[in-house]
């Protein structure tokens, strides 16, 4: 126990400070006596030799001297038995001054024996680039900081960087970009690559053509056909496709089989968070409110269109209210990022209805603010994202067949905390393993790659997804 802690126990500290104090004491004593004795005696001995002097002058008669003498025979005795306290004292304070010293050793080996060599540990840190360490699912309701916790540690990385290119404005419409997820590409999608990553943003009039060598191309509406034709007509090795957009799916159709298996190129992500909103890389669901204790039962942030008129119409006829902030789609009304994330952390569930199709930001900006979607089930199996989104696990939230099930589900966990806290806790759980399992595969496709292109000098081995 003492090898964890940077000082002795307490106890012995205390100890310790006990024996300094009463030394102090004791010699302050001595010194007192001493000059009493001196004064009284007018001699420049030691207290000793003044208490000698002043018994042999007890023969004179003189009663004066006589009381003088029984006073500094008294004094002399208070004085013998302070000086053998004293050396007492001083013999205990040096034994636990040895103990200190012992300790204090010990100390240092046990430190020595738990910092791993330079050799041990860049072992360690190539054992860890090829291993997975096995992290447990962090309970949602223990708020307390962990009894010991790992600093990330910085590799310096030499292999070849994967160049990240933003071919569209990576910022959202209201701001005057078409990328309202370009951070969450950036800081998520990308966060279990084990090799560096540029950025680049080529300026408008040249985006077209932008092609680099080893480089992930991000693009909204851009023809990715004649994109793709371009740079093979270059040369260009190694590139890869950040498809996004198409909602609708009438653009590009060719494209639009990232739902299906037949298409083993084609991996589907996350249409992921807009940029302010979640925490991106920094998620800690330890400080997340429980749901029981979230001022909101219900929130819904959007325009109204598709089949949204009706999910209102069904909560206002059972009397339930839901923060809403009703706004033109990317337009004018739209409550500032930030805020948005605030109503989310203190909302119990988030109304996830569709857009032009299912899949809409909304179920991953509730997911990282520990909020629990709601949605309606999707009509056409073909285009459901949910299938990709649980891959072999089942969805823990709430899928509803109409939203007149809604009122009922929402009164039910109102009416009980502890479920509805335990589905929180199921919730947040889950989504934890799933963005873990889903980005790991981003990072195995990307470095299988540059394994292909490049040879045993950039390969990378595969990695698996963390388990509980």
């Amino acid at each position: 126990g003492f090898c964890l802690n940077r000082f002795p126990s307490l106890d012995f500290r205390m100890q310790f400070s006990k024996v300094i104090v009463l030394s102090c004491v004791a010699c302050l004593g001595i010194l007192t006596t001493w000059f009493a004795l001196g004064a009284s005696s007018g001699c420049e001995h030691t207290a000793c030799d003044c208490t000698t002097v002043k018994l042999d002058n007890v023969g004179g008669g003189d009663s004066h001297d006589i009381e003088t003498a029984v006073t500094v025979r008294l004094l002399g005795e208070k004085l013998k038995q302070a000086e053998e306290q004293t050396h007492t004292l001083i013999a205990e304070k040096a034994k636990l001054e040895q103990k200190l010293e012992l300790l204090t050793s010990q100390q240092a080996d046990c430190r020595q024996q738990q910092q791993p060599t330079d050799q041990q540990s860049n072992q360690q840190l190539q054992t860890e680039q090829q291993q997975q360490p096995q992290l447990p699912n962090p309970p949602l309701a223990l708020l307390s900081p962990p009894s010991g916790c790992r600093l990330p540690v910085y590799h310096h990385q030499d292999k070849r960087p994967l160049n990240l290119v933003y071919l569209t404005p990576p910022f959202p419409f209201q701001d005057g970009g078409q990328i309202s997820e370009g951070v969450w590409i950036r800081d998520v999608v990308l966060s279990k690559l084990q090799r560096p990553v540029v950025i680049h943003y080529p300026p408008e009039n040249q985006k077209h053509d932008w092609f680099m060598d080893d480089s992930l191309v991000v693009n909204l509406f851009l023809k990715r056909d004649i994109y793709m034709r371009k740079a093979k007509e270059k040369g260009i090795k190694n590139i890869g496709f950040y498809w996004m957009g198409d909602e609708k799916y009438d653009k590009d159709v060719q494209w639009a089989k990232h739902y299906s298996t037949d298409y083993p190129q084609v991996h589907w992500v996350p249409s992921g968070i807009k940029t302010g909103i979640g925490s991106h890389g920094g998620f800690v669901p330890s400080t997340l409110a429980l749901a029981s204790q979230r001022k909101h039962l219900c929130n819904f942030f959007g325009s109204l269109r598709a089949d949204r008129p009706e999910m209102r119409k069904q909560l206002k006829a059972a009397g339930i209210q839901c923060h809403e902030n009703i706004n033109q789609w990317e337009g004018k009304g739209i409550k500032h990022p930030i805020l948005y994330r605030f109503v989310l952390e203190n909302s119990k569930f988030t109304l996830c209805p569709w857009g032009n199709n299912a899949e809409t930001m909304r179920h991953y900006e509730a997911l990282e603010m520990g909020s629990i979607p709601i949605m309606r089930k999707w009509d056409n199996p073909k285009t459901d994202f949910l299938q990709p989104l649980k891959g072999d696990t089942k969805i823990p939230f709430i899928v509803v067949n109409q939203w007149s099930e809604v009122p009922q589900i929402l009164k039910k966990y109102q009416a009980d905390k502890k479920a509805l806290d335990e589905l929180q806790r199921r919730v947040v759980s889950w989504w934890i393993q799933r963005k873990d399992a889903i980005f790991t595969n981003v990072r195995n496709v990307i470095e299988e790659s540059f394994t292909k292109h490049y040879g045993k000098t950039e390969a990378s081995a595969h990695l698996a997804p963390c388990t509980n």
